[in-house]
């Protein structure tokens, strides 16, 4: 049996992650993007938690972990609106990623912005 403060984070964490998923369905049927079964538009701020070849996984303040894959079309850029690149990437950098969003969950970042403010 669970207890009272494990299962109300437990729900604190389902009602998050189902939050989550309704709103990018919401923007995606607002926005008229494909729908079910098809990659849909996402967007989500946080801090790097890891970091790997063209692959990054995102802590948001949500206590969510999302995968997010950039590539060559990827645009990235400052909080300022300064040019930025992928070798800008650290852990602990706190950005904002605009992708698609994977029935896998994978976020396919089109654009990552840096901020660049004093970090945590």
């Amino acid at each position: 049996m669970l207890h009272s403060r494990t299962r109300s984070s437990y729900l604190l964490l389902v009602i998050g992650l189902a939050s989550c998923v309704w709103i990018s369905q919401f923007r995606a049927r607002a926005a008229g993007l494909p729908g079910a079964g098809q990659a849909m538009n996402f967007t989500l701020e946080g801090k790097i938690n890891s970091l790997d070849h063209n692959k990054l996984t995102v802590h948001t303040e949500e206590n969510i972990i999302f995968h997010v894959s950039y590539n060559d079309k990827t645009e990235f850029k400052n909080d300022d609106d300064s040019p930025a690149s992928g070798k800008d990437l650290r852990v602990g950098l706190r950005i904002r990623v605009e992708g698609d969003l994977t029935e896998s969950g994978e976020i396919i970042a089109a654009k990552i912005e840096l901020e660049k403010k004093k970090q945590e």
